[in-house]
């Protein structure tokens, strides 16, 4: 008896060391990401000046593809400038015009699946597309000359994995919804206020879940639809005021204010955690109409600082809750 109750001691001891092994592992990046929120962001680093020989000029939209290149809408210039994983600009494409690769005031850019560049030309009352090597391989009108008041200027632009395309109407209030080859499909939302309509909308983001979120910046929100275009909620805040932008990370979703030049950080169930701007930590100006923000595959924001002239780079400081 008395060997037997020596063995379930040790069993019972061995029991608890276990528990405590497994209880005190090494969490991984994804469990450290939800056991922690954003407290401020610090600027690392700032682009500004001459870029492949043309000075940096109202910088825009914003997009990152699958090999972690960046692109840039240098909206002044009427180009798209190509930057390496080391944020170096190597390519751009464009130049002002209305021919076929030329742009007049292009706007914002996303990458589908296939590293296609999608980029949407404002004055050119289109979307251009260029492909992986930034050759230029079409374009999607965005005017029907049977009906001139059916397409208004195309805005923030977004693309499913199948190809579909939805893209802002700023003038009509709407968003336009293209099939995987350009074809017009149908449209999403009108003018208003109520649930589902939308005012001056900017950025689209294609999130988790297959929802659209659109930044509805005309009413000072966040509009949420499914992927059959339903509307699904609003994401408002006291503090908004023309909430242009926005990007999801694995933490929750960061937007900016292209009016107050504030940046706001909500957690994936719409909870504000961090507000903070127009002056960041690390740089000596604050915040001038920025445009847009995209997030870096190494967990880096970046920012077009458009009143400055300015693409800023910033790290996100972390605190556990």
């Amino acid at each position: 008896m008395l060997r037997i109750h020596s063995c379930l001691i040790l069993l019972g001891i061995l029991a608890i060391q276990l528990l405590s092994c497994a209880g005190s592992r090494k969490k991984t990046p994804a469990e450290l990401q939800k056991l922690s929120f954003p407290i401020t962001v610090v600027v690392e680093h700032e682009i500004t000046g001459d870029v492949l020989g043309a000075r940096l000029n109202r910088p825009f939209g914003l997009a990152v593809d699958a090999r972690g290149l960046l692109y840039c809408v240098d909206a002044g210039n009427n180009r798209v400038i190509q930057f390496n994983s080391d944020l170096k600009p190597i390519r751009e494409v464009g130049g002002p015009g209305s021919s076929d690769g030329l742009l007049d005031g292009p706007t914002y850019v996303v990458v589908d699946n296939e590293l296609n560049l999608l980029i949407t030309d404002e004055g050119n009352r289109r979307l251009s597309r260029f492909d992986s090597h930034l050759a230029f391989a079409g374009n999607v009108d965005f005017y029907d000359s049977d009906d001139p008041l059916k397409f208004g200027f195309p805005s923030g632009i977004a693309v499913t994995e199948f190809g579909e395309l939805w893209v802002a109407d700023q003038e009509q209030n709407r968003i336009a919804i293209f099939s995987h080859i350009g074809q017009f499909d149908r449209f999403v939302g009108d003018f208003g206020y109520s649930g589902g309509q939308v005012q001056s909308p900017e950025k689209i983001v294609h999130g988790s879940h297959g929802q659209f979120l659109v930044c509805d910046a005309g009413n000072s929100r966040i509009a949420v639809y499914d992927e059959y275009g339903n509307h699904v909620r609003n994401v408002s805040d006291d503090d908004f005021d023309y909430p242009i932008a926005l990007t999801t990370t694995g933490g929750g979703l960061w937007v900016v204010d292209g009016s107050t030049g504030r940046l706001f950080f909500f957690s994936r169930r719409w909870q504000r955690l961090l507000v903070i701007g127009p002056q960041l930590p690390g740089t000596g100006a604050g915040l001038s109409k920025p445009s847009d923000i995209i997030a870096l595959p190494d967990g880096r924001l970046v920012i077009s600082d458009t009143g400055n002239d300015r693409l800023i780079i910033c790290r996100i400081i972390n605190a556990e809750q």
